[in-house]
């Protein structure tokens, strides 16, 4: 199956999906669900029409990389426990509170 006729096949399934969800009968729910796969159909519609302008020419959504971001085996992490400072040590990105490494870099706190 080419990439076309998987995205026309989930559509059909998106909008399928519309009429169960017009069985909620909590009005917010319904609401918050028909926008969410209405959404989805509009982007698989806009998807569709890329790969046939474009001839399927679209790039991976991955970067590549040529080395890891971090190794899981470095030993010089020892800790995970998140400090208070508000900007990354190793490329000065700014990292929020919550989290225990630099969104930018990978360097743990």
């Amino acid at each position: 199956m080419d990439d076309g006729k998987a995205i026309e096949q989930f559509q059909r399934w998106l909008q399928a999906r519309l009429t169960i969800v017009e069985q909620i009968e909590d009005p917010t729910e319904r609401s918050r669900a028909t926008k969410q796969i209405e959404s989805a159909i509009q982007l698989a519609i806009q998807y569709r029409q890329i790969i046939t302008v474009d001839g399927g020419d679209i790039p991976p959504p991955f970067a590549e990389r040529d080395s890891s971001v971090r190794l899981v085996e470095d030993e010089s992490v020892t800790t995970t426990a998140v400090s208070n400072d508000s900007v990354c040590k190793n490329c000065e990105a700014t990292v929020s509170e919550d989290l225990d490494f630099c969104p930018a870099c990978g360097e743990y706190r």
